[in-house]
């Protein structure tokens, strides 16, 4: 009876431990929570109504994710990445992305395109009003959209590692005006070739789309570029 007991209490803390880290994940993918940021385990315990204890362990999760750092006796924070790492990442990502180039060439269906080119018809009418926050969210559900077709969990699995780490950096890159027009036109071009079953300029296109997204997001922070 006690073992049943404990394995309860186990599965429960487990699903709190994970609804805890898909909440804060999404306090960094949204922006609330940005680099350098303190998590206040207080403060969110009370916000999600649950114990401390699931705070703590979602953050030792996202560790290992890549996305909070925790300090010895100072507690976590949202973890601030240097360029160079972010570099990195771009260069994985740019590799990952011409892959789903191509297999979506072999295997997206009719159905499939009719549905990333109404993704970016919304994201156009969001850059039209310059909706950063809307953009944003339809963009990750542009990529997500493809991944998820690519029908390669492997190729998900190293994506989403990728993509994650990468929301401490990539709002940066499309905050300035015209980046959305710009970003969004690039989106346009991987669609048409896509739906033309262009395997070699589907892939070029996503690799072009990712390294663009570098060049915007190191112009932002170097204030090449700034809002009138």
């Amino acid at each position: 009876m006690d073992s049943t007991k404990d394995r309860i209490g186990q599965r429960r803390s487990s699903t709190l431990t994970s609804i805890a880290r898909d909440a804060i994940e999404q306090l960094i993918i949204s922006g609330e929570l940005s680099a350098g940021d303190r998590i206040n385990e207080s403060a969110l315990a009370a916000r999600f109504d649950i114990s401390r204890g699931p705070i703590r362990e979602a953050c030792r999760s996202l560790e290992y994710a890549g996305l909070i750092r925790n300090v010895a006796n100072h507690g976590a924070y949202v973890r601030e990445m240097s360029l160079e790492e972010a570099r990195e990442l771009y260069e994985v990502r740019r590799a990952l992305t011409a892959l789903v180039g191509e297999l979506l060439v072999e295997r997206a269906t009719d159905a499939l395109i009719v549905e990333l080119e109404s993704l970016v018809e919304s994201m156009d009418q969001a850059a039209k009003r310059e909706d950063l926050d809307d953009y944003y969210q339809l963009n990750l559900q542009f990529h997500d959209t493809m991944m998820a077709h690519t029908g390669n969990s492997t190729l998900a699995r190293y994506y989403d590692d990728t993509i994650k780490q990468l929301h401490l950096f990539r709002r940066r890159g499309l905050v300035q005006r015209g980046n959305l027009k710009a970003s969004n036109a690039e989106h346009v071009a991987i669609v048409r070739a896509i739906a033309e079953r262009d395997a070699e300029r589907a892939s070029r296109a996503l690799r072009d789309h990712v390294m663009s997204g570098w060049r915007r997001m190191e112009q932002a922070l170097a204030g090449t570029s700034h809002l009138s």
